[in-house]
């Protein structure tokens, strides 16, 4: 669908849809991570574009048929790192947590990479994680958590 043609909807005909069952997926990195700055400057963010490839036993067969294809949905994994020296600690902690996703999760490489390395050699690598929601007010976000390697 275009989205210009989209903009001719009605805003009464849109009807909000089904979010993906909850339970565990493989996913995939799509391309290659996003790097950018928050817009206080406070933050550095590192942005993972994921996508689903199949659902695994535990999501509800009931729910994936009334869903529909489970294959292609788009979700991100970030990665936030503070600016001010004066946290050098939580900027390491996220580094820890980064560098562990890379390569245990994702196997993308080892020790001996850089991180560069690691995040260029992510790109189409595979791992399970699970799809959660959380409700914000009367909004359903899937949070994508929990990852571990294929193995």
């Amino acid at each position: 669908m275009n989205f210009t043609d989209a903009l001719d909807q009605k805003a009464n005909d849109i009807e909000e849809p089904k979010n993906l069952p909850q339970g565990t997926y493989i996913w995939t990195v799509k391309k290659a991570p996003v790097i950018s700055q928050s817009k206080s400057g406070e933050w550095d963010i590192v942005e993972f574009p994921i996508q689903t490839v199949s659902a695994e036993e535990d999501v509800d067969a009931d729910e994936v048929e009334e869903f529909g294809p489970v294959a292609g949905q788009m979700s991100r994994i970030s990665f936030m790192f503070p600016t001010d020296p004066d946290k050098k600690n939580d900027h390491d902690k996220s580094m820890d947590r980064m560098k562990k996703f890379l390569i245990t999760t994702l196997q993308a490489g080892d020790e001996d990479s850089t991180m560069r390395e690691l995040l260029a050699q992510s790109v189409n690598c595979q791992f399970f994680a699970i799809a959660s929601h959380r409700l914000v007010d009367e909004n359903t976000y899937i949070d994508v958590k929990s990852y571990s390697p294929l193995d």
